[in-house]
């Protein structure tokens, strides 16, 4: 088990990769729609979201290295589409734990300086690390798993929650399960959305939340970085597994998030995540109705259209 034969095989080619897994150049401006949700992949597990006119983010991670140092750590292999800076005005972000693939101190600071009024929504024990940063603790809402905040714009109601995920945490040596892991889900007047943070499958938990808080309108749920699985089982879902959550979360749309982008470790192939949930969709009739898909990054999602996407920038 510990010579596990590594599949991964990223070309080193970036022409291959610009075809295999494009990368479109985008900005404040071209994140726009007449539909009350949309939504992109900035890669890994960072999406940006308009549900029913208020802006958010999930995990934003820009970094070259997911690591504590330049030295070692998860490499980038695919840029972002989109700089800090030309992110649009954000409401809230909410972040699922201390990983450094899923919290970026750098960006975290650098969203926080380029808007004054955004709110964070973070995993219990991490308010201090907020604030450790530089981030106003006065803008970090911690919560625990079943709670909820609300947050008002233009009149309207959001209601941000905090929900159970299977993982684990560490950002130190010393700090292991010091703080908290969890999905988020955000309710509008009329629409919904999940973001289910890294995750083992958790059946019974998927189906209480969907039950209680879905159908959601759209999901951002991870798809790689799932073997060898006698060690990943318990802490990332696979392709099938995820299919599983899309269906007991009662999702209507989902997008796959957490591959494509950073070395992991994990030895499947670099497409195989992509490749195996359209073949297990293509397969399952009785989800003939909802809709699990990838899209490429920087494209926008719009229910019940076909992703569009920008320039594609060569790296």
């Amino acid at each position: 088990m510990l010579n596990e034969k590594n599949n991964e095989n990223v070309p080193s080619d970036s022409q291959i990769l610009d075809k295999e897994i494009p990368v479109h150049t985008i900005t404040a401006s071209d994140f726009q729609s007449k539909r009350d949700i949309f939504a992109t992949w900035l890669g890994h597990a960072t999406v940006l979201v308009n549900l029913e006119n208020v802006k958010f983010i999930t995990d934003p991670v820009w970094a070259e290295k997911a690591s504590f140092t330049s030295l070692v750590g998860a490499k980038r292999y695919r840029p972002p589409p989109m700089k800090l800076e030309d992110l649009p005005g954000l409401d809230f972000a909410v972040v699922s734990h201390d990983h450094y693939d899923h919290l970026d101190a750098e960006a975290t600071k650098r969203i926080d300086e380029l808007n004054p009024n955004i709110r964070w929504f973070v995993p219990m024990g991490m308010k201090s690390w907020m604030s450790g940063n530089g981030i106003n603790c006065t803008k970090v809402t911690e919560m625990t798993w079943g709670e909820s905040e609300e947050l008002e714009k233009d009149g309207k109601k959001y209601t941000i929650w905090c929900l159970p995920a299977q993982h684990w945490g560490q950002r130190g040596p010393f700090d292991r399960n010091q703080r908290l892991w969890s999905g988020w889900a955000v309710i509008g007047p009329n629409r919904r959305f999940y973001y289910s943070g890294d995750t083992g499958n958790c059946d019974s938990e998927f189906k209480k939340f969907g039950d209680k808080l879905g159908p959601f309108d759209l999901a951002a749920i991870p798809i790689g970085a799932y073997e060898p699985r006698w060690f990943m089982k318990s802490q990332h879902i696979n392709p099938e597994d995820a299919v599983e959550v899309h269906k007991l979360i009662r999702s209507k749309n989902s997008i796959g998030i957490h591959w494509g982008t950073y070395h992991m470790g994990s030895t499947e192939y670099y497409l195989e995540p992509r490749d195996k949930l359209k073949e297990i969709m293509e397969s399952r009739d009785d989800l003939k109705n909802t809709s699990f898909i990838t899209i490429e990054m920087g494209k926008i999602w719009e229910e019940g259209r076909k992703a569009k996407g920008t320039e594609r920038i060569n790296k």
